[in-house]
Parts: structure tokens; C-alpha cells; sequence
């Protein structure tokens, strides 16, 4: 009996040691939380959306079409778990908080309060709400300083016809984070967009500008307006009307942080004393920057359809001015001789798009020459776009080659037009016949001269006695050890190991499918600032690094790099575990850059002190994030 109450008093003490020593796992309930980056905008002005999800590290992405004020840009999300343990009275907890982060862009589109949410988020069949939020949209206004201005190289067009649009800031001061929105470059239903050919060729300082959801490529200048000298900057797009219609052009509008003043700061030896000794202001005082934004008048473009009326059948579709000389090489050839046609189309200011009617449509060439139906593209050479064909003459006695046409639509007399090229003289001699003096005999005897060896066995050569015979009874224990049956019964756990790990991978990578591109982005930004350190123009090199930096604190937080400050990563460095010393430094970093953007003053001393300074802070960052 005493034994037996030690075996239940035993067996009571290990169920409670067991109940003690396992810990016990506390799920969170599912829950939402919507954060935003800015509460206060201008139209135009992009800002992040967050949405934080607990209790759940897969849930659906939500669905953001009931935001009507804003164009939402999802820019992608990531898992956000963690796990920790608790003893609390010799109870084990294991705590799991699960959770995901979705990012999304928003660019407001019409002024006034707007209310983002409550947004829905469902997961495992449960689904949270995240609250309301306010947000206050601004117009942008007018200012004596600064000024945007739109023009078209020609308000009236027809369909096909290219229009050069040039958007041109006036500033009069330094100015910081500045953000375009050009609204007539998202109707993608009413243009083809493109980038004229001559930016790539344009002189003069250039640097990258934010536009909309992307860069592009600005050049600076200066231009006396009213008798006041104003630093301009500008950029061209080239439109082309898909339909006719007359259409109003949405003001243009830039967002950006002008100098408004100078504070004191209480101690020069505060938490901001590397930042405010890079920020040019001297010791013991900062820069204070405000908002601004300031919007173009609208413009109007008429675009008329080509007339159907008179048109040719060879119409290329071209509409503009054209003009059209062509060029052979050699001329003095035999029939069937290759011979080097190069044809120059010019015209208007941008001829991407320019092609002409394949040269077997060209009865009077096609009828004396053999015309190939390949033909490389053409090629822009400065103001012409030139092509090559080549072409094989089909007869002795061909004077010339003769007129190539180019039908078009001129915009300037409103109808067809025909350019032609001048006939090109040659000379074209009969091909040289080959006699049978021309072919020389081998001096090597043939094979085919050797005595051939008779068999006498006839179709019986083939057949063998039954010595030859193997025997070849199935073995299983020898198939096993041969090679193939090794390669076989190996293969398949390598083969599913191979698969586990694939899928895993895979797996990983759904889950967070922007973490290769953070993974890597410490070495990309190593190698851009290597590349800004050997830029002649010290401006172009800090314009170099201030892009490699946000595009590698873009790629660590998962949120756009157009567009990106200091205030916008501020915090999260700071949930890191950043330092402030580290934080100060980055600010510095962002001032000087983003100050020589449009300052111009800086010189090959300071490129080199930041490019020291970047160095320093991308290996620190490294470390953190």
C-alpha cells in the first residue's frame, strides 16, 4: 500500500513538473493600425501610407479602391513577427506576436479634408479594422520667388504629331526636397510618352528631379524675368495624341522646403551639433525650412484627326515636314554584287519613332534590284535618322538607282506630300562566266580509288556461333551496386532535399519579396559612392550620393525612394536602435547634398569631405539596419 502511494505521489509531482517546465503559448488577437507619414499635403505631394497588422503573419492584402482622392500605389509588404517568453510564478509563457506591414503610396488629387479608412484586413477568418484617419489637402499657391511655368512647342496638333511639353521652374533661393506632379504625363489613354533624343546630348548641369512615381533628368539655367534674374529648372517631355479632341492641360505643381529663418539652439554642444555645423549656419544655430508649393496655369492643346480625304495609298503615317536623300556605295558593280544603300530621313525634333515603307514597295527599285526582307533599324544621327539596305542589282545595264518616296502628311500646309530622293548614277557590268579552266583538279588522289574487298560469306558474315552468347540473368544485388543503380536510389532523397530547400527558399521569398533587394542594397550603395568620388563636377557627385542613399534606405524600410527625407526614415532609424550621433550625421549628409542640388556653390573640397563622411556613415548604417 505505502508503494503504491509512492507511485501516485510520483506520478502527480512529474504531471506538475511537466506542466511547469512547458511553456504555454499566448496568441495576440487580430488587429490592424494605419499610419501615415504626413497628416498635412499639398496636392500632388506623395506621401506613405502604412497598415500594421498583429495576430497574423499572412493575411490578405487589403482592398484600397474605395480611396477615391488619392492615386494608391501598393509598394509592396513584409512579415513583422517576434516571439519571447515569460516566467511568472514558475509558469512559462511563450508570447508569439505575429504580424505584416503593408506599404502603400498616396498622392492626393483634389484639395480639402479627406478620410482615409477605417480599412478592412482579413486573416485566418477573422477580420480588424484599422481607424480613420484625416488627412488636409492643400492647393499650391503663388510667390514672387518661385514660379512653374508649362509651354508646348505648338498648341494645335494632329494624331502622330509630336508635341515637345517643357516644364521650367524659376527659383530665386535654395531650396530643398522638391517633388513634381505633372498630371498630363499619367493620361496614358491620350498619349504615347517618351524622352526627347536631344536631352541625351543637351549640355549644362543636370541632376535628377522627382516626378509623379519617378526621376527625371533636369537641366539648370538662369532666365531674366520682369528685370529680376531667377535660376531655372527644366525638363522636356514629348507627347503624342493617340485620338483627336481638345483637351485642357491640369496645372502642374511642385512641393519643396525653402530656408525661412534661422534658431538658436541653447548649447552648441547639443544632440544636433553635427548638424548644425554641416548645415553652413555656424555654430549654436539651424535652418528652419517650411513648406511651399507653386502650381502652373492650365494649357490647352487641339489635336485633329489627319484627313481622310486625298490620302495615298503609300501614306507612311508620318505627320509633320519630312525630308528624304539617299547615298550607295560602291557604284561601279557587276550583276548580283552586294551594294550599300543608306537612306536619311529628317523632319521634326523627334524622329524615334520614324520609319520607312519597306523597300520592296518600291516598284521601280524592286523591279531591277533584289531587295532582302531584312534591314537593320534605323539609327538617329544628330538631327536625322539614317537606314541601310542592302540591294543587288538583277541585270547588266542599270544606269541608276532610282527615287525612293516617302509619302507624309505636312502640318504646315495641311496635305499629303511626297519626298523623293535624287537617282543615284551606276554601272552595272555583266557577271564573269566560269569555264572549266577555272576549276583546278586535286593533286591528292580520292578514296574512292582504293580496291574494295569482296566478302564471299554473303548476309552469314553477320551471324556468330553461340560462344559469343552472355549470360544475362536479372541480378537485383548487381543492379543496386552498378552505377545507374546508385545514381537511382540515391537520387531520390537528394532529390527531395533539393525540392525542400527550393521550396523554403521560395517560400521565404514570398513572404518578404523585397528582402534579396535589402539584403544586397549595403553593397550597391558602397559601389555608388565609389563611382560619385571620381565625378569631376563636385556637384554631380553629392547629387550621385544623396540618390544612392535614399535608394539604400528605400530598399531597408520597403518604402519609395522618390521623393524620400529625413523625416521619413527619422523614426524607424530610431526604432533600430540608431543612435543620435548617427541620425545628426545622416542629416548632415541629406543638408549638404540636397543644399548643392540647386545652391551650386559648392566646390571639390566639401565633395570630398562627404564623400569621406558617406563612407563613414554607410558602414555604421550597415551595421544597424
Amino acid at each position: 500500500m505505502r508503494n503504491l502511494l509512492f507511485i501516485l505521489e510520483f506520478f502527480v509531482l512529474s504531471i506538475t513538473a511537466v506542466g511547469i517546465a512547458a511553456p504555454v503559448p499566448v496568441w495576440a488577437a487580430l488587429s490592424a493600425r494605419a499610419d501615415v507619414s504626413d497628416t498635412e499635403v499639398f496636392i500632388g505631394q506623395p506621401f506613405t501610407l502604412q497598415i500594421t497588422v498583429s495576430g497574423s503573419d499572412s493575411p490578405k492584402q487589403p482592398d484600397l479602391s474605395s480611396i477615391k482622392d488619392f492615386n494608391v500605389k501598393f509598394e509592396g509588404g513584409s512579415q513583422n513577427s517576434s516571439s519571447r517568453i515569460t516566467i511568472i510564478n514558475g509558469r512559462i509563457e511563450k508570447h508569439v506576436s505575429r504580424g505584416y506591414v503593408f506599404s502603400y503610396t498616396l498622392t492626393p488629387i483634389s484639395s480639402g479634408k479627406h478620410v482615409i479608412g477605417p480599412i478592412s484586413v482579413e486573416a485566418g477568418g477573422e477580420t480588424a479594422f484599422t481607424r480613420p484617419i484625416s488627412i488636409f489637402v492643400k492647393k499650391a499657391g503663388h510667390s514672387d520667388d518661385f514660379r512653374l511655368e508649362m509651354s508646348l512647342s505648338s498648341n494645335h496638333c494632329y494624331v502622330g504629331e509630336p508635341v515637345i511639353l517643357t516644364v521650367t521652374w524659376y527659383l530665386s533661393s535654395d531650396v530643398r526636397n522638391a517633388r513634381f506632379t505633372i498630371p498630363v504625363l499619367e493620361k496614358n489613354d491620350m498619349f504615347y510618352i517618351d524622352d526627347p533624343v536631344s536631352q541625351k546630348t543637351r549640355k549644362g548641369r543636370r541632376f535628377r528631379l522627382s516626378v509623379n512615381n519617378g526621376e527625371v533628368i533636369g537641366f539648370q539655367g538662369s532666365k531674366e524675368v520682369n528685370g529680376r534674374t531667377f535660376t531655372t529648372i527644366s525638363f522636356q517631355k514629348v507627347l503624342i495624341p493617340k485620338k483627336a479632341g481638345t483637351i485642357q492641360m491640369e496645372p502642374s505643381s511642385v512641393v519643396f522646403s525653402v530656408l525661412a529663418g534661422y534658431r538658436q539652439n541653447q548649447s552648441p554642444f547639443g544632440n544636433d551639433f553635427f548638424f548644425n555645423f554641416f548645415n553652413n549656419s555656424g555654430f549654436g544655430r539651424q535652418g528652419i525650412y517650411k513648406q511651399m508649393a507653386v502650381a502652373s496655369p492650365p494649357l490647352d492643346l487641339t489635336i485633329e484627326d489627319i484627313p481622310s480625304a486625298g490620302r495615298p495609298a503609300d501614306f507612311s503615317g508620318l505627320v509633320g515636314n519630312y525630308r528624304i536623300t539617299a547615298s550607295a556605295d560602291p557604284v561601279n558593280v557587276s550583276v548580283g554584287d552586294p551594294i550599300t544603300l543608306k537612306i536619311r530621313v529628317s523632319g521634326p525634333d523627334y524622329l524615334k519613332p520614324v520609319d520607312i515603307p519597306p523597300l520592296s514597295t518600291q516598284k521601280a527599285l524592286a523591279r531591277d534590284f533584289k531587295i532582302p526582307s531584312e534591314r537593320a533599324p534605323g539609327k538617329i544621327e544628330g538631327k536625322s535618322k539614317v537606314f541601310i539596305q542592302t540591294i543587288r542589282p538583277m541585270r547588266a545595264g542599270i544606269k541608276a538607282i532610282p527615287p525612293i518616296s516617302l509619302t507624309y502628311f505636312d502640318t504646315d500646309e495641311k496635305r499629303f506630300k511626297t519626298a523623293e530622293t535624287s537617282p543615284i548614277p551606276i554601272t552595272v557590268k555583266p557577271a564573269r562566266m566560269i569555264t572549266a579552266k577555272d576549276i583546278k583538279t586535286p593533286a591528292h588522289k580520292s578514296s574512292a580509288a582504293a580496291s574494295l574487298k569482296s566478302w564471299n560469306l554473303g548476309i552469314a558474315a553477320n551471324y556468330e556461333d553461340d560462344t559469343v552468347l552472355e549470360n544475362q540473368v536479372a541480378d537485383p544485388v548487381k543492379w543496386v551496386l552498378s552505377p545507374q543503380g546508385i545514381i537511382v536510389v540515391a537520387g531520390f532523397p537528394l532529390f527531395f532535399i533539393l525540392f525542400s530547400v527550393c521550396a523554403f527558399l521560395y517560400e521565404r521569398k514570398k513572404a518578404d519579396p523585397l528582402a534579396g533587394r535589402a539584403k544586397s542594397a549595403g553593397k550597391r550603395l558602397s559601389r555608388s559612392i565609389s563611382a560619385a568620388s571620381r565625378k569631376d563636377d563636385p556637384l554631380e557627385a553629392m547629387g550621385e550620393i544623396l540618390s544612392a542613399f535614399k535608394n539604400y534606405l528605400g530598399d531597408k524600410f520597403r518604402i519609395p525612394a522618390a521623393g524620400l527625407t529625413i523625416v521619413d526614415v527619422e523614426a524607424r532609424l530610431r526604432e533600430k536602435g540608431a543612435a543620435r550621433e548617427v541620425i545628426s550625421d545622416l542629416k548632415a549628409l541629406f543638408s549638404d547634398c540636397e543644399a548643392a542640388r540647386y545652391g551650386g556653390k559648392k566646390d571639390a573640397e566639401t565633395r570630398n569631405r562627404v564623400v569621406l563622411q558617406a563612407k563613414t556613415l554607410a558602414k555604421r548604417l550597415e551595421k544597424i539596419l
